[in-house]
């Protein structure tokens, strides 16, 4: 019985690996099929067919390591030692701002990478929880102590979700793809600048509640700005049509279902910003689309201002 218990959670990730295994192979086949083309000669032309390539992957490599020792040595040092809400609150956020320093770059210079880079990141990060779920070695341990430091309420199950929601609240928006490059970076405007800034404003200069939320009017009015400033400046960078007024009003939409939806964020938010950017650049920026889109909108959230929870 004991042998029996002790196997059965490497029994569980020999399965998990293998059904892993063919749903890849099985992946790998089928975009050969519709593609017509070989998808390990693609992923080889992504990782190494460029220059720009290789420095980016340089680049990441880099970045990942220094923000895993100014957490291990930094953040994590602080939070043990101090009650500050600031500090305490950057540790939550420090993944929101790598993601804006790793996903910005590649997709302005090596999209092609960036794609394949979230397909990675994906990959590790289910071997990693099927790891910590399973018990599996002696890794398990050490990766649930790290995942529980950036836990909620919502990450109260066996599964640890907060950061696969991080991951396709970046990525989505990418692999959906949109001829506005502020709909296609929609989650790392608004998760790793605009969200940071509502939650770093918020918890340390916020006074007024929203009605029957934690949230403060202080933390939306940064998101509002934050985002207003990041589109923006991709526009500035990538000229559309869109106009600051319009934008403005997207911005506004997604403060305020950012300060009242129970969904996780993560997800909600870079979901209705890329519809929303995607919706105002084909229609020239005008206002006028909007109003539809808007009134829905305002069904959605402004009751959630009288409803006692």
């Amino acid at each position: 019985m004991n042998t029996r218990d002790s196997a059965s959670p490497v029994a569980d990730m020999s399965r998990f690996c293998g059904l892993s295994g063919f749903a890849a192979l099985g992946a790998l086949g089928l975009i050969a099929f519709v593609s017509h083309a070989n998808p390990v000669r693609w992923a080889l032309v992504a990782v190494l067919g460029s220059r720009s390539s290789l420095l980016m992957l340089c680049y990441w490599v880099l970045l990942l390591l220094c923000g895993t020792l100014f957490y291990s040595r930094g953040i994590s040092s602080q939070v043990a030692n101090s009650h500050n809400k600031l500090v305490l609150h950057l540790k939550r956020k420090a993944y929101h701002i790598l993601a804006v320093l790793l996903f910005a770059p590649g997709f302005a210079y090596t999209p092609l990478l960036l794609h394949l880079g979230f397909v990675a990141a994906l990959v590790a990060f289910v071997g990693a929880e099927a790891v910590r779920a399973l018990g599996i070695g002696p890794w398990a341990p050490a990766i649930d102590r790290f995942m529980r430091r950036f836990t909620d309420t919502r990450d109260a199950g066996q599964i640890v979700t907060s950061h696969f929601y991080l991951l396709f609240g970046c990525a989505l928006p990418v692999w959906l793809g949109s001829s506005s490059s502020a709909a296609c970076l929609a989650g790392v405007l608004s998760l790793g600048i605009a969200d940071t800034a509502a939650s770093l404003v918020g918890i340390h200069f916020g006074s007024r509640k929203w009605p029957s939320t934690p949230k403060t009017i202080e933390g939306t009015a940064a998101f509002v700005g934050g985002l207003f400033v990041a589109v923006e400046f991709v526009y500035l960078i990538a000229p559309s049509e869109n106009g600051a007024l319009g934008n403005m009003a997207l911005c506004v939409v997604l403060g305020l279902l950012e300060a009242l939806t129970e969904q996780n964020d993560n997800l909600v938010i870079p979901l209705t910003m890329y519809s929303g950017a995607t919706m105002l650049h084909h229609s020239d920026g005008s206002l006028v689309h909007w109003i539809p889109a808007l009134a829905v909108a305002a069904v959605l959230t402004i009751p959630s201002l009288f409803i006692v929870r």
